[in-house]
């Protein structure tokens, strides 16, 4: 049987091949227990610095920890900007928040509750109320379904969907209210290379791309849209410390205006 997850991650397993570690940034990042980061007793500290050419370095700080049993999954620190994620199971039900301490406008609550065949989802913020499910149909596949419920104008929208993995191969179908299909797939052609694709009825977003495992150490990612070709590679350096660069460009100026994206992390 298929384990049911929630329905923004039905077409994960394409997507991710998609856009995992592609990135236009410089962009370094620490975490908690490696150098230059340590370990502060239960708290676990992430350091990000991004490059920003003549701007500067701009800095991010995110610690997580655990506090009355509630779960700070991501204190965030950016200049002079504050977010919080904050999460507490009860009785099988995972409540979550997230916002801005210093806004109490920007709160955003939910609720997730998950068992062997189900997997249901409850959210509000002050611009919409959604909600969503998700079931074990049939044994290799997912079927379910989500709406929202915007307090400005009165709109209700809603999306239905499926998924199936069968051996190596993965589909999946979204329909929206907006009378949109999309559609995503992957196939494990071998144990090193994943190929993907995702598009959808209105035709203006394509996307195929492939992962492959070059070595225990890299790995070289490749995808294209309609209009833009991007790559990555991704090394190994140690146990706890990786190095990717990527780049994309426009089909129209491909060799003359090439965005190049670095990031190194480590832990």
């Amino acid at each position: 049987m298929a384990k049911p997850i929630v329905f923004a991650d039905i077409q994960k397993s394409a997507i991710d091949i998609l856009d995992d570690d592609y990135t236009s940034k410089v962009l370094l990042k620490a975490k908690t227990g490696k150098f230059p980061v340590p370990q502060l007793g239960p708290v676990q500290l992430t350091i990000e610095d991004e490059c920003k050419g003549a701007k500067g370095v701009e800095g991010t700080l995110t610690a997580k920890f655990a506090y009355q049993g509630v779960s700070f999954d991501k204190v965030k620190l950016k200049g002079d900007k504050y977010a919080v994620e904050a999460s507490k199971s009860v009785s099988g039900v995972k409540f979550k928040y997230k916002g801005d301490p210093l806004d109490i406008k920007s709160a955003a609550l939910s609720a997730e509750y998950k068992n062997p065949t189900l997997a249901l989802t409850a959210a509000a913020d002050k611009k919409k109320f959604a909600a969503s499910a998700v079931s074990s149909v049939f044994k290799c596949g997912l079927f379910g379904g989500d709406f929202s419920y915007a307090s400005s104008n009165g709109a209700l929208s809603f999306n239905l969907g499926a998924s199936a993995l069968v051996s190596s191969f993965f589909a999946s179908v979204v329909y929206s209210s907006k009378s949109v299909a999309s559609f995503a797939l992957s196939y494990a052609a071998t144990p090193k290379l994943s190929l993907a694709a995702a598009f959808s009825t209105e035709k203006t977003d394509a996307t195929v791309g492939f992962k492959y495992n070059a070595c225990s150490n890299m790995t070289v990612a490749a995808k294209t849209t309609t209009s833009s070709p991007s790559a990555v590679v991704t090394y190994k350096l140690a146990k706890d410390a990786t190095f990717a660069v990527a780049a994309t460009s426009k089909f129209a100026d491909i060799a003359a205006k090439p965005t190049f994206g670095m990031q190194l992390t480590i832990g």
